[in-house]
């Protein structure tokens, strides 16, 4: 993985989550998560500033890169929030929590699905705007006993 690839986050139902790698810096990656909806065979296009939804950070060695395949790269959006700050004072996000973040953002996984109910509203770029695909847990089907 390298600066500006568009990388493929799997989802539950098959798909894949569009993310960018904005930055590389000592072993970490500041990671753009978008809402769209990718696949291996995709051409890739330059991502604009409305399609972020959250910018984390992950240990380069931890993204399981077989499961996360690079689709190509191009242009990185600038985040002014995140243009200039040192990825070394970002907190490190798990690949399986990134993972399950984007599922939720695409109404695949609970929003509200963690024991902190507010975990990924404050993953977001702008808490006040929830992905219009998620859903709660109150939204998903439950199995009903005999």
């Amino acid at each position: 993985m390298q600066t500006a690839d568009h990388v493929l986050v799997p989802l539950l139902d098959g798909q894949h989550s569009l993310a960018q790698i904005a930055r590389i810096e000592d072993g970490r990656a500041l990671l753009y998560i978008t809402r769209t909806v990718s696949n291996p065979k995709a051409q890739t296009k330059p991502l604009s500033a409305p399609q972020v939804v959250a910018v984390l950070c992950v240990d380069v060695s931890a993204v399981p890169v077989d499961d996360w395949p690079v689709l190509g790269y191009d242009a990185v959006p600038r985040l002014r929030l995140f243009h200039e700050r040192s990825l070394a004072t970002m907190d490190l996000t798990d690949p399986t929590l990134i993972e399950a973040f984007a599922n939720a953002v695409h109404g695949l996984y609970p929003w509200d699905g963690f024991p902190d109910k507010n975990l990924f509203t404050r993953m977001l770029l702008n808490p006040e705007e929830r992905p219009y695909a998620s859903r709660m847990t109150a939204d998903f089907p439950t199995s009903e006993s005999p």
